[in-house]
């Protein structure tokens, strides 16, 4: 009986579906070129950490926004997209999944806007 108890809470717990950005506290609030240096400094810290980001869209694709031209966005609704407009301030919240290194930017995920 225990050991069906525990099995039962063992599965119900590995099934939960992972918290939406929407729902987590941001570990950083804050503008775009500030963030940078932060996560140039130590990237490992950052990396699944949720981020709320404040910067100038710099160029807009059918994926994702740049933020001042080194913070990488996708959206995880594409309609969100389709309201940015190039030179646009905006405040972003995200997961950080990496930095790439070819392109120097940092990368986020996962991202909603905030109004």
């Amino acid at each position: 009986m225990i050991i069906s108890i525990s099995i039962i809470s063992i599965y119900q717990y590995i099934s939960l579906a992972p918290k939406k950005v929407v729902a987590i506290i941001p570990e950083y609030s804050g503008n775009a070129n500030e963030f940078n240096y932060l996560v140039t400094d130590n990237l490992s810290y950052w990396i699944s950490k949720v981020v709320q980001i404040t910067g100038k869209v710099t160029q807009v694709n059918e994926d994702g926004i740049l933020l001042n031209g080194t913070i990488y966005c996708q959206f995880e609704n594409k309609k969100d997209i389709q309201s940015i407009i190039e030179n646009q301030n905006i405040v972003v919240k995200g997961k950080l999944v990496g930095f790439d290194e070819l392109l120097m930017e940092i990368k986020l995920n996962q991202c909603i806007i905030i109004q």
